[in-house]
């Protein structure tokens, strides 16, 4: 009889990311958008081997996934910096390295030293500044990375800290949709409404986000 072997599925993604990533670092200059297409190429088939896993924690130790995750991501947002594409390095190292930060927050121990408000309230700090940034650099990276930061940190706000309290709930909805409205009203007052409606749309994406992990917790 056969028995299922979940680690299977992301040992054929990391063949398949791995021969993407180095015909692209080898073949393309485009070094950080190689990396990207390669971390989205594996972590659908991590994705699986973890869902059919009857415990992936056991098979995928938490603690390692967050050492490999941090140890893949920094490095790839430092090179972004070194190269002067910040935006979108921070963009990529927020795909490589979210995904398993999540997963620690499911399935780990906690290992950090700020409260589960505290990592929302850093996490929502730093997508207003990545938006904030990319107005004046990469429209459409640093909107997709924003994106990206704000969602994760309302999932490990959730995750960590359970159901999310209705004071919390409301400051963060307000700050979204207010900022939001506030942001589109501004920039298109400006003449910069392309701007205005990519921050505008990810802070209520955001906040919709909000809302809809209270619904569910």
């Amino acid at each position: 009889m056969s028995r299922r072997v979940p680690e299977a599925a992301p040992l054929v993604g990391l063949v398949l990311a791995f021969a993407f990533g180095l015909f692209g670092l080898l073949f393309s200059p485009n070094h950080l958008g190689t990396l990207l297409v390669s971390a989205l190429i594996l972590y659908p088939f991590v994705a699986f081997g973890i869902v059919r896993s009857e415990s992936p924690e056991d098979v995928f130790v938490p603690d390692y996934v967050l050492a490999a995750g941090f140890l893949a991501s920094a490095p790839v947002f430092l090179y972004g910096i070194v190269i002067q594409r910040a935006l979108f390095g921070s963009l990529v190292a927020l795909v490589v390295g979210v995904p398993p930060a999540l997963y620690h927050a499911r399935f780990g121990e906690s290992v950090n030293p700020l409260s589960p408000d505290g990592s929302l309230a850093a996490g929502l700090l730093g997508t207003v500044g990545l938006l904030a940034y990319a107005t004046v650099s990469d429209l459409l990276a640093g909107s997709a990375a924003a994106a990206i930061l704000g969602a994760a940190a309302v999932d490990y706000r959730r995750q960590r800290g359970g159901p999310i309290d209705r004071r919390t709930r409301t400051i963060a909805l307000v700050g979204c949709l207010g900022g939001g409205l506030l942001a589109f009203g501004a920039l298109a007052a400006a003449g910069r409404s392309t701007e205005g409606l990519a921050i505008g749309g990810v802070l209520v994406v955001i906040g919709a986000f909000v809302a809809a992990g209270a619904e569910m917790a």
